[in-house]
């Protein structure tokens, strides 16, 4: 039985290789023609020993594209064109693979030789007659005429023999290549954009799983684009020929970065499944140090063969994690797997010829690619919310803990206080006297404080804070090398409002400087102090001159339009500023900035009043 098959293979394999290959027709409606009819062999060493070999004795493919596999031997094809335009035509012999090494086109018409030609994905794109990242020849067929062409394939440095052609007219083929393109840039931009979405979000978060995620996924668009022969826009051309390497190397090191993701996301307890998986990972990250050096084919054929066995064993490890801890992270990552394992299975069949791959066919990589792309960035998102929703779970638990530790406190304050009071009930007058006395003079004690603190005409900060503060800001300018200003203002011509109007007036007057000097003052570091009678201060931590100079600008004219309403009669009043800035290096010595900033104040008074004055330091 096994006898009579082998002879029935041989048999058709015999009878198809007689009948001729069908000629490529241009007629009128010529638009662009897949070239699936044509001969082939291996046996011609060279151009000559094609032309005058048996054309019976070389394999007929009819009907589909030439994929031989991981085929490593140059190949010999052989087609017809025949035009029958009255005119001569140029059209364009594109390889639908952009990743073969060196293509020899040699163009007949009967004896006479039209084009001699070398392409390949070897040359960088100087090198080539049509520079573009697709394999293109420019062919001249003269009107009805019938020539042949003869191409040399030779992809042994590469990852698998696939020869899809297609011949275009030009302006069809610019239209194709335009939409292609842009088809292209779509689908890698969109992976390129969440690539840089999750390295971005790694900057701000510091969370690693951010940064597997983003480095997985811009692997993904570069392996998209050297399939589409892109990479060779963008290397260099001392390395042209090394882009079909890319195309393994990045399925092996996207299968690595694939573990310490899924450590990330699921969290598993450690156990022998964990560290077996972590050593073959480890090893298999070590032999890629190495395996690159190999040629490409020993390289594509050892991913191809070991890439599935440790994406299975990812699969499975992800599946008994999410049956522990079935969340949306670990469904994600679950469902990125199998699509990044359909890309390597399609990667695999595609190069073993085990069916035709066409564009069609490769759309199945670009969807897994982008599906996995969505899946990963996903994974990685909604792992974070849920990471900072447990945060936010642990603070409420936290606060809810610590308000009941206080009502218990509260709760053993308060039988204490009842204890104290029994006691105290218990002890002679002159103990509760001296009680009674001690409470008077700590709340003695603790209004003579706030006084200390604010001016009580005014309500804001009195003299005695502003000095101890200013101490403080001059030690952190020279810390932190940043610069401090102070404003001195003074309110013009205040005897005479005291004298005309009286003191009482006079104290509106202060309080309504105070409100608004308070109001121009937006942050929290900045603080206002009365700094005796009508003179107050601003102390500006972090502010440069310039910026000093505009809030005084501002607090000046808000007083100016600013007016006390005093039983009917309207008071206006302005105001003078002295501004110092500086950078301090010497804390020893803080009243030279309330020196020079006064200084600056009486050159304000000097001049004329109702101004600001800033004090600079002759250099």
């Amino acid at each position: 039985m096994r006898t009579f098959c082998a002879l029935l293979v041989f048999t058709m394999v015999f009878y198809a290789s007689c009948f001729p290959a069908n000629a490529i027709e241009i007629n009128s409606e010529f638009n662009s023609k897949k070239i699936e009819g044509i001969h082939y062999s291996f046996v011609p060493t060279s151009l000559e020993d094609a032309r005058q070999s048996n054309l019976q004795e070389w394999l007929l493919l009819n009907n589909k594209p030439l994929n031989l596999g991981l085929e490593s031997r140059p190949v010999w094809i052989q087609f017809q064109l025949n035009n029958y335009l009255n005119e001569p035509i140029e059209p364009i012999l594109s390889f639908d693979n952009p990743l073969l090494n060196n293509i020899y086109l040699y163009h007949f018409i009967g004896e006479e030789q039209l084009k001699s030609e070398h392409i390949g994905d070897a040359l960088p794109l100087s090198d080539r007659a049509i520079r573009s990242e697709s394999l293109l020849v420019k062919l001249t067929l003269p009107a009805n005429s019938e020539t042949t062409v003869y191409l040399k394939v030779n992809n042994n440095a590469g990852i698998g023999l696939r020869v899809p052609l297609t011949l275009w007219q030009q302006d069809a083929l610019l239209a194709h290549k335009s939409m292609i393109n842009l088809l292209y840039g779509l689908l890698i931009g969109f992976i390129f954009s969440l690539a840089i979405s999750s390295i971005v979000l790694f900057a701000f978060s510091r969370k690693h799983y951010f940064a597997c995620a983003g480095v997985i996924t811009l692997m993904l668009s570069l392996f998209l684009a050297y399939i589409g022969g892109f990479g060779l826009r963008y290397a260099p051309s001392s390395i042209a020929g090394l882009q079909q390497l890319m195309l393994p190397l990045l399925l092996m090191l996207i299968t690595i970065l694939l573990l310490p993701l899924q450590r990330h996301v699921c969290k598993p307890n450690a156990s022998k499944l964990l560290k077996g998986q972590t050593a073959i990972t480890t090893l298999y990250a070590l032999i890629i140090g190495f395996i690159w050096l190999l040629p490409t084919p020993s390289v594509t054929l050892f991913a191809i063969s070991t890439i599935p066995i440790i994406l299975i064993y990812h699969v499975i490890t992800t599946l008994l994690y999410l049956r522990q801890q079935p969340t949306n992270p670990n469904k994600s990552l679950l469902i990125a797997l199998i699509l990044f394992f359909i890309i390597v299975i399609h990667f695999a069949i595609a190069l073993t010829d085990l069916y035709a791959v066409t564009r069609t066919s490769l759309m199945i990589t670009f969807a897994a690619s982008l599906g996995c792309s969505f899946c990963l960035s996903y994974t990685v998102i909604k792992l974070f919310i849920l990471q900072r929703d447990e945060q936010v779970t642990a603070q409420q638990a936290l606060i809810a803990q610590n308000t009941a530790q206080d009502a218990l406190l509260n709760e053993r304050i308060e039988l204490q206080e009842r204890t104290r009071q029994e006691l105290e009930s218990q002890v002679d007058e002159r103990t509760f006297e001296l009680q009674v006395t001690l409470r008077e003079l700590e709340d003695k004690n603790r209004e003579l404080e706030q006084l200390n603190m604010e001016d009580a005409l005014t309500g804001i900060k009195n003299r005695r804070f502003f000095d101890k503060k200013l101490i403080m800001e001059i030690r952190r300018s020279r810390r932190e090398q940043t610069p401090l200003s102070i404003i001195m203002l003074d309110i013009d011509k205040f005897k005479s409002i005291n004298d005309n109007y009286g003191h009482l007036t006079g104290d509106q007057v202060i309080r309504a400087v105070s409100d608004t000097i308070k109001q121009q003052l937006k942050r929290p570091l900045d603080e206002v102090a009365r700094y005796g009678g009508e003179e107050f201060v601003i102390l500006l931590p972090n502010t440069d001159n310039q910026g000093a100079l505009v809030i005084a600008e501002q607090t000046r004219l808000a007083i100016a339009n600013n007016s006390v309403n005093v039983a009917g009669t309207v008071i206006d009043f302005t105001i003078s500023a002295g501004v110092y800035t500086q950078i301090a290096d010497d804390i020893h010595n803080p009243e030279l900035f309330t020196d020079y900033a006064d200084k600056a104040l009486y050159l304000a008074k000097q001049h004329g009043r109702n101004q600001v004055v800033n004090f600079s330091i002759p250099q």
